[in-house]
């Protein structure tokens, strides 16, 4: 009574739990040998079989391996996007910092000249012991701070113009990635060679 080796294999593979590859090189090894045997005892008419099964396990095999490195190769890729993405969110969170800080600053030097051009305090009353000395010091010190308020606010500008051009490069970049892996979704072959 012949013994069918392929259903033995799947009925073995099913009853202890190896990994796929594993299964496949071990019935890859058996149909090499059973091909070795036919030739050995010179039945070289009977080896069309053995030949078929050999090439479906070795399509089997490369179709295994492919699989396994386009995994290993897409969660190294998804890794290092995720560095990257990880990396550009810090950059937009110090852009967002620095700029709310000089926004703070700017606002801070607004109020401040705006209190010192209310509240003259003592520099209004040296001014008129001085004669006009303390004036001028009361309005430069204004000036400089609404000068100073605007240089501020200037600079917050800029880092709010890089970070808003930086968010827009990351949304276009993002749905050219987006678009790429959907062709390569549609696009996704195997070719092998026996």
């Amino acid at each position: 009574m012949a013994i069918d080796q392929t259903g033995l294999n799947n009925l073995l593979a099913t009853l202890t739990p190896k990994n796929n590859m594993a299964v496949l090189r071990e019935q890859r090894a058996n149909v090499l040998q059973k091909l070795q045997q036919k030739m050995d005892n010179g039945k070289p008419a009977d080896v069309k079989q053995e030949m078929r099964e050999l090439a479906a396990v070795d399509q089997q095999l490369a179709k295994g391996i492919y699989d396994e490195v386009s995994q290993r190769l897409e969660k190294e890729r998804l890794e290092r996007e995720a560095a990257v993405a990880k990396k550009e969110r810090d950059r937009e969170r110090a852009l967002a910092k620095h700029e709310r800080l000089l926004v703070s600053r700017s606002m801070s030097k607004i109020l401040s000249a705006a209190v010192k051009a209310d509240y003259p305090g003592e520099t209004a009353i040296s001014a008129f012991n001085d004669g006009g000395k303390g004036e001028r010091s009361y309005v430069s010190a204004v000036d400089r701070d609404l000068q100073e308020a605007a240089q501020y606010g200037i600079a917050a500008a800029e880092v709010a113009v890089r970070r808003k051009n930086a968010e827009a490069k990351a949304q276009i970049e993002e749905k050219a990635d987006k678009q790429q892996a959907d062709h390569r979704k549609k696009s996704r072959r195997v070719n092998i060679m026996i």
